[in-house]
């Protein structure tokens, strides 16, 4: 099985709420290697699994421990980028320190930028081609690609014009016009993670103001 279609395997079952599944399948991999493929796939699935919304196991630790490992076990897998983006956001989480316990073939893919290496020349071509994208397309398919891809491109670690905002918004723009799709259901994991870093900047705000207060 390919990279891709193992990856769609894994998403396809997380979709399907079958979380314990995923992990089982990723650390049978990863006990047999983790420095070869499939190993990049099992540490994203794994990775993507802990961070999910709907997993009532869900540790954002758990899930920065494989995302950083499949970036440093595997720098040139098409799957570090979305890793990369994953641990743009988890810079604003205060203790992430958890450690493991001891897809058919549609044809060319007009979205296959995001499965290279970044560099910085290449965001503003992304976000250039996908508002095209957005403007020109009639078709649900492309268009929910796109949002997708925007939402990713905004989040990006590597992204001199990083913006949460926008990122945010492309994500929730896509769930609300395309809330069946299993790429709807990879926003969600992401809106979650604005949430809770929403949160915490509320809460530090708090802390902020009450400061301000006792030393009046």
């Amino acid at each position: 099985m390919s990279p891709q279609r193992q990856l769609a395997h894994h998403r396809y079952a997380l979709e399907m709420g079958f979380f314990e599944t995923v992990i089982l399948q990723g650390n049978r991999i990863l006990k047999e290697s983790e420095t070869k493929s499939p190993a990049d796939v099992a540490l994203y699935a794994l990775g993507e699994t802990y961070a999910h919304h709907a997993f009532k196991g869900k540790d954002y630790g758990l899930s920065k421990y494989y995302f950083e490992k499949l970036v440093r076990n595997f720098p040139d897998s098409p799957l570090t980028w979305e890793a990369k983006t994953y641990l743009s956001l988890y810079e604003h989480f205060e203790v992430l320190k958890s450690e493991p316990k001891p897809i058919a073939d549609e044809g060319p893919n007009p979205f296959s930028w995001t499965t290279a290496t970044p560099d910085e020349q290449r965001f503003e071509k992304a976000i250039a081609r996908n508002i095209d994208i957005l403007e020109q397309s009639t078709e649900d398919s492309p268009t929910a690609a796109a949002l997708y891809n925007l939402g990713l491109v905004y989040a990006h670690i590597d992204n001199p014009a990083k913006d949460f905002v926008k990122s945010r918004g492309y994500f929730e723009e896509l769930i609300r016009k395309f809330p069946e799709t299993s790429l709807a259901e990879e926003a969600r994991v992401w809106t979650g993670l604005f949430l809770i870093i929403e949160k915490m900047q509320q809460i530090d705000m708090d802390i902020e103001q009450q400061k301000k207060q006792l030393n009046r």
